[in-house]
C-alpha cells in the first residue's frame, strides 16, 4: 500500500457533517472525470432523513486522464485490462484507508456505512461490496469488474439504479454485475429507468433513501 498520509491527502473532499451525534456514514463516490463536490450534492434530498448521518464526498486519488480539471479512480481508458485492474486495486486501498480514518474520526462502528457510487464510483464502491462488512452498497450507473475475486467474500446488501438511455456505461454492465453478484451479496436488486441516460433522477434518489432507512 501506499503513503497513507499521501492517500488521506489527495483523497480529501467535501462533507455534510451531521448536527447531531453521528451515528453512520456515508461515503459517495464519484464518477470519471468529476471530484466529490460533485456527488456531495445527493446529501441535500437524504440529511433531514439522517439527521444522525455524516455524508462524505472524497476526491477520486488520480487526475483525469481525460479532464485534468476532474479526478478519476483509475485510468479507465487505459487498453490495458491489468493496468486497469491494478488501478481498481490501488483505488480500493485508499478508499480502505479514508474510511477507516472517517470512522476513527467520528467513533462510528466499523460497519455503519453506506457506499454510494456513481459510474466509475459504482466500479470500485462494488468492488469494496465483497471485501468490507457495510450497511449496503447503492450503484447508480455503474459496472462490476469481476477481476482478482478475494478468498472470503464479503456479502453485502446491493441495489443497482440504471437508465435505459445510458450510452455511457449501457444497461447491459448492469444486468451482467446483477448475475455477477448474485451469490456474492446478502441481498441484491435492479431499478431501471425509462428515457434516463447517464444521470441520477428523483426516482434513484427516492430510492436509495429508501434503501439507507431500511438498514438503520
Amino acid at each position: 500500500m501506499s503513503n497513507s498520509k499521501h492517500n488521506l491527502r489527495l483523497l480529501t473532499g467535501p462533507e455534510r457533517k451531521s448536527l447531531k451525534t453521528t451515528k453512520y456514514l456515508a461515503f459517495l463516490l464519484h464518477g470519471w472525470g468529476s471530484d466529490g463536490n460533485d456527488l456531495i450534492q445527493l446529501s441535500d434530498y437524504w440529511s433531514d432523513e439522517f439527521p444522525n448521518m455524516t455524508f462524505c464526498s472524497p476526491n477520486a486519488p488520480e487526475i483525469c486522464s481525460g479532464n485534468p480539471q476532474g479526478r478519476q479512480w483509475f485510468d479507465i481508458m487505459s487498453q490495458d485490462v491489468d493496468l486497469r485492474t491494478q488501478g481498481l486495486y490501488n483505488a480500493y486501498q485508499d478508499l480502505e484507508s479514508y474510511i477507516t480514518d472517517k470512522l476513527n474520526f467520528y467513533n462510528v462502528e466499523k460497519s455503519n456505512y453506506f457506499l454510494i457510487g456513481f459510474s466509475q464510483g459504482t466500479m470500485l464502491a462494488l468492488h469494496a461490496a465483497i471485501r468490507r462488512e457495510c450497511l449496503g452498497i447503492i450503484g447508480y450507473s455503474g459496472a462490476f469488474i469481476n477481476k482478482n475475486l478475494p478468498d472470503n467474500i464479503k456479502k453485502n446488501d446491493i441495489i443497482l439504479l440504471h437508465g435505459k438511455n445510458d450510452t455511457i456505461v449501457p444497461l447491459e454492465k448492469m444486468e451482467s454485475a446483477y448475475q455477477k453478484l448474485q451469490d456474492k451479496s446478502s441481498f441484491i436488486e435492479c431499478f431501471t429507468y425509462d428515457n434516463l441516460e447517464h444521470s441520477i433522477n428523483e426516482k434513484g434518489i427516492e430510492q436509495a433513501k429508501i434503501f439507507m432507512k431500511d438498514r438503520i
